[in-house]
């Protein structure tokens, strides 16, 4: 996964020993001191936030280096890189009874970021999470929607958001829910203003032009990640932010709590003609703000998924289309769960969407999130997963076992899954031998992420392999095939 560059500073990182790491603490600490914070103070902390974060374990920091990364974070006058560093190596620190940060009088939204983003990964040590989210919200609500340091603070509140549900007032998530409703729909469509080139720059030069699609034509139809240009404006950042927050904040900020459907009857939608009548005259009609924020995200998932058919001019274009295709599929499963008219509206596009993607091998990450929505939303719908339960467990781990990655994704979502796979058992015992092969494969990974989700420290070495493998069936299993994982 690594280079051989990268693997080897690890190494020496995971090296250093208790008492190294001590002398070179206190090298920091009087760079720290100095009045002048520069290129050394930068380069010594990023090689601290290696050394905490190489490990499984914590490393234990003298109180006096604790003390002053806190106070660096603190100096409104520090460059923003070093704050970064500090928020950064007090995170791997956390959960610690050394941390004790102020964040109810920073002003400066970033650094309000940073604090707040530190708060949380202690975890909700005397309702935190509950008091950053707030300080973060009245934040919001004093500043302007179109400030430009708003989108330091979304990410934040997408954090706090999962953290605890139910953290915001009903009056508190409507604001809310609103001005995300303004981001998502109405950004500019016009591309930031450049950088004043001095004397000799033109007015014709200074004019920005309109933004475009991926593959150069001019946009015609509103903003969206995939929208390109040389220039953002806030309101185009704002956009981007709030997508990234959009499918947290659609399954968390609800009062009745995460994932859960309207207490308006719409359970009773389910496979019946109303749905299909409500999906049509929902538009004609003014809608709450929560209940417009998921038509509004429900329109910009569409958007993706079109602007995803266009051929991208760029490398990093076309691999920004293939996760915002994972994003938009995996929204629109929160949108048909919490409200059965928008499934009626999404199956035709996630039909053609499968039938583009299924022979793409460079799109086959698409894949796992359309096979979860079709094998929980395919009997309500009347349609036919089984096509594509098949080609995803047949071919994918034939064709692309070899990629680390996928293979990690692929466990993950069998993990996930196993209980829609009741009425394919037979498929996935034939498809036994392929999908240990992803398992050899995704190996470091699995062992990396053994303790995600979950708090900052991973479990200890000694419960790596304790845990009772996934694929661990009631009945024992052997292989029909006698492939390579099964013994002689």
């Amino acid at each position: 996964m690594f280079s051989a560059g990268a693997e080897s500073l690890l190494h020496q990182a995971r090296e250093i020993q208790d008492e190294e790491l001590k002398k070179f603490c206190s090298r920091i600490c009087k760079l720290l001191q100095a009045e002048d914070l520069g290129p050394d103070t930068l380069d010594s902390l990023q090689r601290l936030f290696l050394i905490i974060s190489a490990t499984k374990y914590s490393r234990r920091l003298e109180k006096t280096c604790v003390d002053l990364l806190q106070a660096t974070l603190g100096l409104p006058a520090c460059p923003e890189q070093l704050q970064v560093l500090c928020a950064a190596i007090l995170r791997e620190m956390s959960p610690s009874d050394s941390l004790s940060l102020a964040w109810d009088h920073t002003q400066n939204s970033r650094q309000l970021s940073l604090v707040a983003s530190v708060l949380l990964a202690q975890g909700d040590r005397n309702e935190e999470v509950r008091a950053v989210g707030q300080g973060v919200l009245r934040a919001l609500e004093s500043r302007q929607p179109e400030g430009p340091s708003l989108r330091h603070l979304l990410p934040v509140m997408a954090k706090v958001v999962v953290l605890s549900p139910g953290t915001l007032q009903e009056d508190q998530a409507t604001l809310l829910s609103k001005r995300l409703v303004d981001w998502l729909r109405y950004a500019s469509l016009q591309q930031g203003l450049p950088h004043s080139g001095g004397f000799f720059s033109t007015p014709r030069a200074r004019q920005p032009g309109p933004v475009t699609e991926v593959d150069g034509a001019v946009a015609t139809d509103f903003f969206t990640v995939l929208s390109s240009g040389h220039r953002f404006t806030d309101d185009q950042w704002l956009n981007v932010q709030a997508f990234s927050m959009l499918r947290a904040w659609l399954l968390h900020s609800g009062p009745e709590g995460p994932g859960t459907l309207d207490t308006d009857d719409r359970s009773e939608q389910e496979g019946s003609t109303l749905s299909v009548i409500s999906a049509t005259s929902s538009a004609g009609r003014l809608l709450p703000p929560r209940e417009r924020l998921r038509e509004v995200a429900f329109e910009y998932c569409q958007r993706l998924i079109e602007q995803s058919n266009r051929r991208a001019l760029r490398k990093g274009d076309s691999d920004l289309q293939k996760a915002c295709l994972v994003e938009a599929v995996l929204v629109l499963d929160v949108l048909c769960r919490q409200d059965p008219s928008f499934l009626y509206r999404s199956l035709s596009c996630l039909k053609a969407l499968h039938g583009r993607v299924r022979g793409d091998p460079a799109s086959v990450r698409v894949l796992l999130p359309l096979a979860h929505f079709f094998l929980s939303h395919g009997e309500a719908a009347a349609v036919d997963s089984e096509a594509v339960y098949q080609h995803l467990f047949t071919r994918i781990p034939v064709e692309q076992f070899h990629s680390p990655m996928l293979a990690f994704e692929f466990i993950q979502f069998c993990r996930d899954n196993l209980h829609l796979f009741s009425g394919h058992l037979s498929t996935l015992r034939l498809s036994f031998p392929n999908l240990f092969k992803l398992r050899a494969v995704s190996e470091p990974l699995c062992c990396a992420h053994s303790s995600w989700p979950g708090t900052a420290h991973p479990s200890p070495p000694s419960l790596w392999r304790s845990s009772r493998p996934w694929w661990t069936l009631a009945q024992p299993w052997r292989c029909c095939t006698r492939c390579w994982t099964c013994p002689a």
